[in-house]
């Protein structure tokens, strides 16, 4: 059995090995690598699924400033709208405008994302840009988009109006008399237009930045990244190599941890004795401060072995991240419980809600890594930034010793 084991093993090693070691296979990973700016100026700038952002860019795409292209994206992407929905009498506007173009572009105006006004043509589209959200179609306004209408309306009445329900995958809006367009058709704009047009280094970079940041998130399906993909799964030989590694990935939320646990025993317990380790597990984290003397703080019931009534508790998830919190927990004595709770009502460095649950209550919270950063960093990146958020919480002008000096009267 154990020779067969080995046997197992060792097959399982050359076929990960030759995989590795493939030309074919590290060319593909190259181009896909090279897939992905490497200098992203939105994404520094922490864009991603923001959609105020994204209509901010927008804006400034579809204007005749700065990039010098007048207003040729605004009317690619108008055609392409045009072609998609074969919209009455915007083909004129577009082809046979009876005046030069004297556009005025509002973001946020009315809450509307983005109001395009062509002053000199009587003209203007309202654009409702929808990132992984969806459309609100009830209230007493008669939901998001007829409310937008019905502004529009009252302040443009002599205007011929187009209203634009732009989203990820051309989804129906509520209303029929507003027009599908999706992310893709920016995308192709952009494209023609960098091959058709003479464009400057700045209006390249912030053209590619913008695809760039579409495609990574999943806004735009990337369809050379998903071709260079296909190619390495729809060969078998490489497919068995990905299911061996698959089988052995590392989890990153137990790494996460046992680093930190590992941390918290050896900086600030066993040097320092700053802090008492709970009950803990993958996904909770938990330690008291070790200055809670008072006998009702072991008065808890139905949470951890140690019947702490009051804890800091790491929530380790792929939903949310990681995130530190201070949880008032269950207690056989009502009264400390709500001393506790009116003590954080009463300080503004908590915020504990309007009333105490009737087991567990968060009242402070603070996030240490986004679930954005544990998808894309590595996990060194990730104890570094775990370190520096420790220390910045244990210092002494740190979050631990102010909520220690709020908290002695009652839990010392």
């Amino acid at each position: 059995m154990k020779k067969i084991l080995r046997r197992c093993m060792s097959n399982e090693f050359n076929i990960v090995k030759n995989f590795i070691f493939d030309d074919e296979v590290q060319k593909l990973f190259e181009d896909i690598n090279n897939n992905v700016l490497d200098f992203n100026i939105l994404e520094i700038t922490g864009m991603g699924n923001q959609e105020i952002k994204h209509s901010n860019i927008l804006g400034w795409l579809f204007s005749d400033t700065e990039h010098n292209l007048e207003y040729k994206i605004l009317e690619s992407f108008l055609k392409k709208i045009n072609e998609k929905n074969e919209v009455e009498n915007l083909q004129d506007y577009l082809y046979l405008s009876k005046h030069r173009k004297d556009i005025v572009i509002y973001r946020e105006k009315d809450n509307i994302d983005l109001l395009i006004v062509d002053e000199a043509n009587k003209v203007l589209f309202a654009i409702e840009n929808k990132i992984f959200a969806g459309e609100r179609t009830n209230g007493e306004d008669g939901g998001q988009l007829q409310k937008y209408e019905n502004i529009i309306n009252h302040k443009y009445p002599k205007y011929q109006k187009y209203f634009i329900f732009l989203t990820i995958d051309l989804n129906e809006p509520s209303k029929d008399n507003w027009l599908k367009a999706n992310h893709e058709m920016i995308v192709e704009t952009l494209n023609e237009i960098s091959k058709n047009k003479d464009i400057s280094i700045k209006t390249k970079i912030i053209f590619e930045s913008y695809t760039d940041t579409l495609k990574r998130n999943g806004i735009v399906e990337d369809k050379k990244l998903k071709e260079l993909c296909l190619q390495i799964w729809e060969n078998s030989t490489y497919r068995k190599a990905l299911d061996i590694l698959n089988n052995h990935k590392p989890d990153i939320f137990s790494q996460i941890s046992e680093y930190l646990q590992l941390q918290l025993k050896e900086k600030y317990i066993q040097m320092t004795e700053l802090i008492k380790l709970d009950d803990s597990s993958k996904s909770y984290i938990r330690f008291s401060d070790s200055s809670w003397l008072n006998v009702e703080q072991k008065n808890g019931e139905g949470w951890t072995t140690s019947k702490n009534v009051l804890l800091y508790e790491f929530h380790n998830s792929i939903y949310g991240g990681l995130n530190l919190k201070l949880i008032i927990g269950p207690s056989k004595n009502e009264k400390f419980r709500d001393k506790l709770f009116e003590i954080a009502t009463n300080n503004n460095k908590f915020k504990p809600g309007k009333n105490l649950s009737k087991k567990w209550n968060q009242i402070w919270s603070i996030s240490i890594i986004s679930k954005e950063e544990i998808a894309e960093k590595s996990f060194d990146d990730l104890k570094l930034i775990i370190d520096q958020k420790l220390n910045e919480f244990f210092t002494e002008n740190g979050e631990f010793y102010k909520i220690r000096e709020i908290l002695k009267d009652v839990m010392s």
